[in-house]
């Protein structure tokens, strides 16, 4: 009888050391995540910093899926050799780990094609915006065969052209939401959410990045980048976000989604606050919608870049 109840204790101490082994790996893991997140916070507003505009601000906002350690959806600004910027924005298929992975293979592709432009740079004075994006895809593709990986990659590549007065923003988009903009001037608040055609733009898009899409269709017609051209100034501000926002559910019904017009209305109306106050209420705004935070099901980011009004 007592050798019973020493082996059941026993048991029962080795199912509670495993447990909380797993609690201390799981919050070790978590505290790696958010100082991740917080050092590519850091990185970017310091390397805003770096254009002409002195009154440029960030604001920037993340959260996970609830349930998850950490984001499949990702941003990285580089500053490239002729002194202008890239800004990646994406959205990766899947959450948790997985999700981390094909992110990781993503940011190494970027980094080793940036990198490989500089050495193109130095030689002949001349980067090519076309080829450091076609060039990107082959390599993140590459990677995803060799790994056998089903996942697949929603990607905003936006090359930052600094003009003394103006930002021109040139797009190469696969398959990502385009940002909203929100235009302060003297004739009162215009809004362009530029996944619409207006007189003065129309979204282009190419395929998703990913082995799978690949083998569908012609690698011509994957490997093409559409590129399309926004220009903001002064008194405008710019709002990238995932579709973890613009499709929550509501919580009554489950059947309407939070929505891009919902969205729109909302930078409007927040539009003269500090931009990371603009990011914390559309937040708030979207959990009031979901009713709990328990019912957000996919990873939320947004970063807001604004050029405030001069007064």
């Amino acid at each position: 009888m007592n050798k019973k109840i020493n082996s059941t204790a026993e048991a029962a101490a080795d199912i509670a050391d495993d447990y909380l082994e797993k609690i201390t790996k799981y919050e070790i893991f978590r505290q790696e995540a958010n100082h991740v997140r917080e050092k590519d916070k850091k990185l970017i507003r310091d390397l805003f910093k770096s254009f002409s505009h002195s009154d440029l601000m960030v604001g920037i906002g993340f959260q996970r899926a609830y349930g998850s350690i950490i984001s499949g959806d990702y941003f990285d600004l580089f500053k490239l050799s002729d002194n202008n910027f890239l800004f990646v924005f994406a959205d990766i298929s899947g959450h948790g780990l997985p999700a981390y992975t094909t992110l990781i293979r993503l940011r190494s592709a970027v980094i080793l094609a940036v990198k490989e432009m500089e050495g193109i740079h130095e030689r002949t004075g001349i980067i090519d915006y076309a080829y450091l994006i076609k060039s990107i895809a082959m390599k993140f593709t590459d990677i995803m065969d060799m790994s056998n990986s089903n996942d697949f990659a929603s990607v905003n590549f936006v090359f930052v052209e600094d003009r003394n007065g103006s930002l021109k923003l040139r797009f190469f988009n696969r398959s990502m939401l385009f940002p909203i903009i929100v235009r302060r001037g003297k004739d009162g608040i215009q809004s362009f959410d530029l996944n619409n055609k207006y007189d003065i733009w129309k979204p282009e898009k190419g395929y998703l990045l990913g082995s799978d899409i690949k083998n569908l269709i012609s690698l011509e017609s994957y490997y093409h980048t559409p590129e399309c051209c926004f220009e903001i100034f002064q008194g405008d501000m710019i709002f990238f976000f995932t579709d973890g926002i613009t499709e929550a559910f509501d919580f009554e019904t489950e059947k309407k989604q939070y929505g891009e017009e919902r969205l729109q209305q909302k930078l409007i109306e927040l539009c003269d606050f500090p931009p990371q106050l603009v990011i914390n209420s559309i937040f708030d705004s979207v959990y009031e919608y979901i009713g709990k935070h328990e019912y957000q099901k996919d990873d939320m980011t947004a970063v807001l870049i604004d050029l405030p009004v001069r007064q």
